[in-house]
């Protein structure tokens, strides 16, 4: 009876630690620049990003933002880079959240019509963050 015992422990205390390992992996967070995004789609990583929670980095693109309701559709680009992105409207946009901001886009990546659907927008409007009289200069 006592071995038994032992044995269902161990095998309990493995099943959750490996219960553990595989739902904090595909749980994790992940941050990348759009440009870091975007190469992760020409080296073809497309089915390893589109199953991931993401968090891409990007400048509002001007004259992209277009909104209905609380849902909102825009572009983030960077140097070389644009995606397109699809606000699910579940979190409200920031009071920030304007042409030129810089913005972070959490949610995931639509492979099948090339669009970030998002849940969740951060944005910060450089020009109240930047002392007076200095150069307005791009990070990206």
């Amino acid at each position: 009876m006592r071995t038994k015992l032992t044995v269902f422990f161990i095998l309990l205390a493995v099943a959750l630690g490996t219960l553990v390992v595989t739902s904090s992996s595909n749980a994790a967070q992940v941050h990348l620049q759009l440009n870091q995004f975007k190469q992760e789609i020409l080296q073809g990583n497309v089915d390893k990003l589109a199953k991931r929670n993401l968090t891409v980095y990007g400048k509002i693109k001007e004259g992209s933002i277009e909104r209905e309701g609380v849902r909102a559709r825009f572009v983030i680009f960077d140097k070389s880079n644009e995606l397109v992105v699809e606000h699910s409207g579940k979190t409200l946009l920031p009071d920030t959240f304007q042409d030129g901001a810089e913005a972070g886009v959490e949610g995931f990546y639509d492979a099948s019509r090339n669009v970030f659907v998002s849940h969740k927008v951060m944005a910060k409007c450089a020009s109240r963050y930047e002392a007076p009289g200095m150069d307005k200069k791009t990070t990206y």
